[in-house]
């Protein structure tokens, strides 16, 4: 019998997880960022045990570039998947990378 690790389930719950909140309120973007919170490609974030690299929520711009610094909001740690969840975000990898995610507030769905 195979055992389930849990980087694992996690890899298949949070998806899961951030579907079911999608449709629970309006969109917005996280950024993945540095220690100084600057604005760096998503796949920092995405790499599972990748120290140092934050998912930042709540910054109140609109389209963030690659070394835009940001202020205002919250940084949570990449590896903090129920965190990120909580948040809306989902934590899943990409292989495009790119800048900022979608994520869903939850609005009482």
């Amino acid at each position: 019998m195979r055992r389930h690790r849990s980087r694992d389930v996690a890899l298949v719950v949070v998806p899961l997880l951030a579907a079911a909140v999608t449709g629970c309120g309006g969109n917005d973007t996280a950024y993945c960022v540095d220690r100084n919170n600057e604005v760096v490609d998503n796949r920092q974030c995405d790499g599972l045990g990748t120290p140092g690299f934050f998912w930042y929520y709540g910054a109140g711009v609109g389209a963030a570039r690659v070394g835009t610094k940001l202020k205002g909001g919250t940084a949570v740690v990449s590896t903090d998947i129920a965190e990120n969840v909580r948040r809306g975000g989902f934590g899943s990898s990409s292989s495009k990378g790119g800048v900022g995610r979608s994520i869903a507030h939850s609005g009482g769905g």
